[in-house]
């Protein structure tokens, strides 16, 4: 079998994110970082926001309709790689893609899977993901959001870095 892998987010400059709320803090790159081209850290923080989660969004251009995005099967991997430095009250980590965090499509690494401390790399079939508000339009997705999702709105945790997230179709070959 061999793999196809095309970048959905690179993480190479913190300018072009914006913060989910009030409750991610102190948005900048990264210097520790898993891929050569570099990495965002931000941290989660007891905000007025009273969310859950930290997290960045920004806009994207992606249509899953045409050329090589048109040809994905359930089996394929969303990967995220990132690092957190305590899972004790990290609940998972979340990629939206859609038009809005509410109208959507979302895949979930859960927090078992993680370990503290380290750099991973952790994935998710494509077809395990679930539908917010009216879902996506694939031939035009323009919103893409990551978030660290928190067992409660008062945890706070510094130092969450996303390195990046990639789709890795699986090709089966034939010999």
């Amino acid at each position: 079998m061999s793999h196809q892998i095309y970048d959905l987010a690179g993480f190479q400059d913190y300018s072009v994110w914006t913060a989910l709320s009030n409750d991610t803090t102190n948005l900048a790159t990264s210097t520790a970082r898993l891929s050569p081209a570099g990495a965002i850290t931000f941290d989660k923080a007891n905000g007025t926001g009273d969310k859950t989660y930290a997290g960045v969004y920004q806009t994207v251009d992606l249509d899953f309709t045409s050329g090589a995005l048109s040809h994905i099967c359930s089996e394929d991997r969303l990967v995220f790689s990132f690092y957190v430095g305590a899972t004790t009250n990290v609940a998972s980590l979340t990629l939206h893609l859609g038009s809005s965090l509410t109208v959507c499509r979302t895949w979930t690494i859960a927090d078992t899977s993680m370990t503290s401390s380290s750099w991973q790399s952790l994935s998710c079939k494509w077809g395990t993901n679930t539908i917010a508000g009216a879902g996506w339009t694939p031939a035009a997705v323009t919103y893409m959001a990551v978030a660290f999702n928190f067992d409660g709105e008062t945890n706070a945790l510094a130092g969450l870095i996303l390195d990046r997230v990639y789709l890795m179709k699986n090709t089966a070959t034939v010999s």
